[in-house]
């Protein structure tokens, strides 16, 4: 069936739009390493399965209202979409397309291009913008510093692997994340699921690794757990 097919067809689509050519490599500079334009590298045994999405990982906050925790609301994944433009959301909009047209037909391809456009420009939610908010995630890193042994920058995205080992998510589910100086995370963690603290903006950031639709500058980032305190 086609709707089977449909999610590895897109993924070979969406791996276009993971900026360099991961089969490059190139020359780091001396205090720091950057993972774009380099091989993926190879996962350690205890590392998620790649494509795992942090729902499976996260507990989400229970009740009608926000989870505060201090200054900072806790929102999910969802809430960075807006209405009916999500990744579901656009999946399912092309889906009948792609089901009327026959397996092996260009016109498939040009239906899956005009939905990863969409993706792509998939829009972020306006009135997050300013928002000092709390959400867990996956590290894609942008930047270490090799002498202090921790990330300096990273990609916050929903599922393990992203854009490293698999493609990248959509535009509006993508956040490019400075942490604070001594607010990150060693290099040996960067595989776990992590918290991220910050104010969130909806500025456009483009990265070697892919573009982001929001951002959070002097973030601070702590490894995951939940309210039990369990990892």
């Amino acid at each position: 069936m086609k709707t089977r097919i449909l999610p590895v067809v897109l993924l070979a689509g969406l791996l276009a739009a993971c900026g360099e050519d991961k089969t490059a490599t190139s020359q780091p500079p001396a205090t720091s390493a950057n993972t774009a334009g380099t091989a993926a590298p190879a996962l350690p045994a205890d590392a998620p399965a790649v494509g795992t999405p942090i729902a499976d990982v996260a507990k989400s906050a229970e009740g009608d209202k926000p989870k505060q925790d201090g200054e900072f609301t806790e929102i999910e994944w969802e809430n960075l979409e807006l209405p009916g433009q999500g990744l579901a959301d656009i999946i399912k909009k092309y889906q009948p397309q792609i089901d009327a047209i026959p397996e092996g037909d260009p016109a498939e391809d040009a239906v899956l291009e005009k939905m990863q456009a969409e993706l792509n420009s998939a829009p972020v939610n306006p009135e997050l913008n300013g928002k000092k908010i709390k959400i867990p995630g996956f590290i894609s890193p942008l930047e270490v510093d090799e002498a202090k042994g921790m990330v300096k920058e990273f990609l916050l995205v929903p599922y393990f692997g992203a854009c490293i080992h698999v493609p990248p998510p959509p535009l509006n589910q993508t956040l490019l994340v400075k942490p604070q100086e001594g607010k990150s995370i060693g290099m040996e963690r960067m595989y776990e699921p992590v918290w991220v603290f910050g104010t969130l903006s909806t500025d456009f950031a483009h990265t070697d690794l892919a573009d982001a639709g929001y951002q959070i500058n002097d973030a601070k980032v702590e490894i995951y757990q939940d309210d039990e305190g369990q990892q």
